[in-house]
């Protein structure tokens, strides 16, 4: 079916962009009002315009332009507007042409038309309450773009899907994809910065993806299909199969100041809407923020923001299911400086600990993409970004890590003994807190940016995940998928509200307690790096429907051993080391009234 046998009538101009419904396309675009709007449709594969269809029969409401083309074989063609003679690549293109090949100019880009239509085979949203999920945040292309990963898809959508089975043997609940929409990871001609009295290249790749971009478009190049469109279909079968392994989606979204806030919320709602993603990761301007976490269709669907506002009143009067999380960096500044010995951190951490407010939950990490990796973190004073171009000048300045001893690489056994154990102490921060705990991909294996804290420019094996298979490695990926596991076993850990500090249902213990040398007496002073936690078990049956043991945790962050003092179980039950960072404390070893903790190490005990 050729051109010459479309027809145009006046279009939907709440339906923007490229529509498909049924025999027809709707097309609309905004431009301002009296403009010479047309439809530039060209033959896939050719860079001339096949035909120009003026707006002359569509429906104009204020600067919204709209027509319903029948007859177009939609499959051959894709397209672009005309706005006054220029022309205008669609901002709510579905799919977008000219980006297939990663870190390459494209010669013109294009919007391509795409069906909606997918085979979900019933696929519905896992609805995880914020209490049950254990996030995994990832870069798609760097995911399975490193050898070591042995993907057969590397660096893809296809990527993801073969690594679902070690997702779920690690006890991954949700994957958050950092942004994987069509963004410009390339410019034309480098710009020229100033730093200082240097003046240096701005580098050509924006490898994180935080820039200009087609927002509503899956991006082409993380796609292993060489289909036109494909990556669509590639996208939702990614979904689809994480769905049914019991894995959720979220992505990562950054739009840039004076972004029409129309714009993001139609862009929010297709994603939800077509893709089936069950969390959104938006970074916008404050007064959208608030847009969407009123809006009623996105009310059910994870929305992190680095700080929503503490007034939640009128929203927790609007909607049942607590969807609303806050993703900063406070928990991991505090807790960086907890395990690295910093004088006066007990009162913070042991706020963090408990840390689940009821408008807005907490996600806690100790490692992110614009930080140390969590092995870089204990193994690196300073940061050493030279790569990136600017004279080590770009990134955060203070990591709030400790090298252990020795910056960088080490073969001395102590340190590396020392390392092992600070990364244990601060996967038991993350997993053994109330909020929800957060892995940056690689972290349970080791993975190492060499120092880097800010790659965001590097396409190379600093930003990829090296999937490690050292000796180091091994032990911390086990370790990692034992505290997940222990974590999942004890609802106590993650309950649905936060804790009061009090015996309010007469069980004869706290919820939760703090104690430190003497059981009941946390002294928090500021010299001190040494308190514990205790939980009573039965404050979980309510929600997990069976009567938990108490639970004891032990934190000593002091280079010498520490005493501690253990309150008595209930039901006159004994308390039993469970395990504990330090290799040296063995499992099942009974606890009387007192007992020492070896110095920079966790200790949880259970009463059995």
């Amino acid at each position: 079916m050729g051109l010459d046998n479309i027809k145009v009538y006046r279009g939907n101009p709440l339906m923007m962009g490229a529509t498909v419904i049924g025999e027809s396309v709707n097309f609309a675009i905004t431009a301002k009002t009296k403009s010479r709007c047309e439809l530039v449709l060209y033959e896939k594969g050719k860079e001339e315009a096949a035909a120009k269809i003026p707006f002359e029969n569509g429906e104009v409401i204020g600067n919204v332009y709209a027509m319903s083309v029948t007859g177009l074989d939609y499959k051959k063609y894709d397209y672009n507007f005309s706005v006054n003679g220029e022309i205008v690549m669609d901002q709510y293109a579905r799919a977008v042409s000219g980006k297939k090949e990663w870190g390459k100019v494209p010669k013109k880009l294009k919007g391509s038309i795409v069906s909606d239509e997918y085979d979900w085979q019933g696929d519905a949203p896992l609805n995880i309450p914020y209490d049950d999920t254990i996030l995994y945040r990832l870069h798609v292309r760097g995911f399975t773009k490193h050898a070591s990963s042995k993907a057969k898809h590397k660096g893809t959508y296809l990527g993801i899907v073969e690594k679902i089975p070690y997702l779920k043997e690690l006890g991954i609940t949700m994957v958050e994809l950092m942004p994987a929409y069509e963004f410009a990871e390339i410019r034309e001609e480098p710009a020229t910065l100033m730093r200082g009295d240097f003046q240096i290249a701005s580098p050509s790749i924006n490898y994180w993806g935080y820039t200009d971009a087609f927002a509503f478009a899956p991006k082409a190049s993380f796609a292993y299909t060489d289909k036109p469109g494909g990556e669509v279909e590639e996208f939702k079968y990614m979904v689809r199969e994480l769905h049914k392994n019991g894995i959720e989606v979220s992505m990562e979204f950054y739009f840039p100041q004076g972004t029409n806030p129309k714009m993001i919320l139609d862009c929010l709602h297709y994603w939800v809407m077509e893709y089936h993603i069950d969390g959104i990761h938006a970074n916008c301007e404050e007064t959208v923020m608030k847009m969407i976490q009123t809006d009623n269709l996105l009310c059910t669907t994870k929305i992190f923001t680095y700080s929503f506002a503490s007034d939640m009143d009128f929203y927790q009067r609007s909607t049942e299911t607590r969807n609303l999380a806050n993703f900063n960096d406070d928990f991991m500044v505090s807790a960086r400086r907890f395990l690295k010995g910093d004088e006066d951190m007990l009162n913070t951490i042991a706020y963090k600990i408990k840390a689940n407010p009821p408008g807005a939950t907490t996600i806690n990490y100790v490692a992110n993409h614009n930080t140390f990796t969590l092995y870089d973190m204990v193994s690196y004073d300073q940061k050493y970004n030279e790569a990136n171009g600017e004279n080590n000048k770009d990134g955060a300045v203070y990591n709030y890590s400790w090298n252990c001893g020795a910056e960088g690489d080490t073969r001395k056994r102590k340190i590396r003994d020392l390392r092992k154990k600070q990364i244990k102490n601060a996967l038991c921060l993350v997993l053994l807190s109330q909020g929800v705990p957060m892995l940056y991909a690689g972290d349970e294996m080791c993975n190492s940016q060499k120092g880097n804290n800010n790659p965001y420019c590097l396409d190379n094996e600093i930003s990829w995940t090296n999937w490690n298979t050292t000796a180091m490695a091994k032990e911390i990926l086990e370790f990692t998928k034992k505290l997940i596991r222990f974590r999942k076993e004890h609802k106590i850990l993650h309950l649905p509200e936060e804790t009061r500090q009090m015996d309010y249902k007469s069980f004869g213990l706290p919820d939760m307690s703090y104690h430190g040398t003497k059981a009941w007496y946390a002294d928090f002073s500021n010299f001190n790096r040494h308190f514990s936690v205790m939980y009573c078990g039965k404050y979980a049956q309510e929600y997990c429907g069976k009567d938990e043991p108490d639970m004891y945790i032990a934190y000593n962050m002091h280079w010498e051993n520490q005493q501690f003092g253990v309150p008595s179980a209930r039901n006159k039950k004994q308390w039993k080391v469970v395990f504990s960072t330090d290799s040296e404390v063995e499992p099942e070893m009974e606890i009387d009234r007192t007992f020492f903790v070896k110095g920079r190490s966790i200790t949880v005990l259970l009463a059995g």
